[in-house]
């Protein structure tokens, strides 16, 4: 039967992409309604709430990635291979790893609540809504991850689009009815997250376990660890997980920085501001998500020249997007700014007429992390990803922190962010000779 990635190169881009884009866009749609129905519903610093606890969920989603990059990397590849009932072992191992991570995570916050937020950088100010926000998304952190990207690794780009749609949708319908409707503040919005988990978790466990077309199926035995498996897993997610810590290190010190350097007022606005610039990436993770299962699957087939044309059009469609992203957020800054709180007007405004030309060169990253994780290169993207977040970006904070403005943290973040981009574009061409040659030989 023909596999579902083996169409022209140029159409199943359009395909994937466009599907994952989708995907994304209403999970970031989702993290922009909450923050503006919490600025809007309870106020700008409850808004920093949102920002403070940003780290430990990036944390959290960082352990959730390793084990979706890394099992959606091998099993692309073993589907490409043809070894279909390897991947069975692969996916229990994940499960099982992820219920138990996710279930030390959420009694060590509980319990160590209160000196989380001091190193988190909490002010007085915020430390009420941190602490409400705070415990509920803690406890949501067992149902946090749907493993959409294994769907995605075996071609059923439609359940993974409702593992992102189906959550975000309920949660936007909750969030207005819990926050003004029952008045329950920031709590409602967690809570809210939580109940749209839920649906996320309840489609996993029929895909996976129930549903008879599903390429790994697997059944409640298979949910056990497994050395073999974790090794493979890991070799490659490792990195996608020390880039998340490593985003968490990060935005702990801006939060530090921004609270000694401009108080609560600046957390708050960084808040606002970081989710509209996620929103506005989410194409360069779209295209990272959609094009992985294709270079994995080329790769696994030996099909070279395909994974040479993928990339192209891929940082084609980059650089085009990010100019155009980066010049639309310039001149509608403070209009966007204002639909969340209009006292940060000037702080908020300021920062994202900075910020917003980081996206010029922000999609360089994902598609050579993409590139490097589908050929199955761990160690590289682990080079990579820590050398981005503690060679370049720390730095960067440390340093702008010296200086005492604002202004200067702003454009700190976005040197760093062009920096990054340079550093992924050199480690792409160094990597890139394998293929060429292999490509050249056939």
């Amino acid at each position: 039967m023909r596999n579902k990635l083996e169409g022209p190169v140029g159409r199943l881009m359009l395909s994937l992409c466009t599907q994952t884009t989708f995907s994304l866009l209403l999970c970031h749609a989702y993290s922009l309604t909450d923050t503006f129905f919490v600025a809007n519903g309870v106020g700008g610093t409850a808004s920093g709430a949102v920002g403070i606890f940003a780290p430990v969920l990036t944390l959290v989603n960082g352990i959730s990635s390793t084990l979706g990059t890394g099992g959606g990397s091998v099993i692309s590849r073993r589907l490409g291979e043809g070894e279909n009932l390897k991947c069975r072992r692969i996916v229990g191992c994940m499960m099982f790893v992820w219920l138990l991570s996710s279930a030390v995570i959420t009694v060590a916050g509980l319990a160590l609540m209160e000196p989380l937020l001091d190193i988190l950088g909490c002010t007085s100010e915020i430390r009420p809504y941190a602490l409400d926000y705070g415990r509920i998304m803690l406890l949501s952190t067992v149902i946090s991850t749907g493993f959409s990207s294994i769907m995605r690794a075996q071609g059923d780009i439609g359940y993974s689009t409702l593992q992102w749609s189906g959550p975000v949708l309920i949660n936007l319908v909750l969030d207005p009815v819990f926050i003004y409707g029952f008045r329950w503040g920031i709590s409602g919005a967690a809570l809210a997250t939580l109940i749209a988990q839920l649906f996320s978790a309840a489609n996993s466990v029929y895909y996976f376990f129930f549903r008879k077309k599903t390429p790994c199926r697997v059944s409640f035995h298979d949910i056990r660890w497994n050395v073999s498996a974790c090794k493979e897993i890991v070799s490659v997610g490792l990195p996608a997980f020390l880039g998340s810590l490593g985003g968490s290190l990060v935005g702990t010190l801006g939060n530090q920085v921004l609270g000694a350097v401009g108080g609560t007022a600046a957390i708050s606005a960084f808040t606002i501001v970081s989710r509209v610039q996620s929103f506005a990436s989410t194409p360069f993770s779209g295209v990272m998500q959609g094009i992985q299962p294709m270079l994995g699957f080329d790769f696994g087939r030996r099909s070279y020249a395909r994974i040479k044309r993928t990339i192209m059009y891929a940082f084609r469609f980059a650089l085009a997007y990010g100019v155009f992203a980066a010049v639309v957020l310039y001149f509608t800054s403070e209009q966007i700014i204002a639909l969340f709180d209009k006292e940060l007007l000037t702080q908020g405004g300021a920062a994202l007429r900075v910020l917003c030309w980081a996206l010029l060169t922000a999609g360089f990253m994902p598609i050579v992390q993409a590139y490097l994780q589908a050929l199955g290169k761990g160690r590289q993207v682990l080079f990579l990803s820590l050398g981005g977040a503690f060679l370049i970006r720390l730095p960067a904070l440390l340093i702008a922190g010296v200086f005492q403005t604002v202004d200067g943290i702003w454009w700190a973040l976005a040197a760093s962010d062009w920096l990054i981009a340079l550093w992924a574009v050199i480690n792409y061409i160094n990597q890139r000779g394998a293929i060429d040659e292999k490509s050249d030989k056939k």
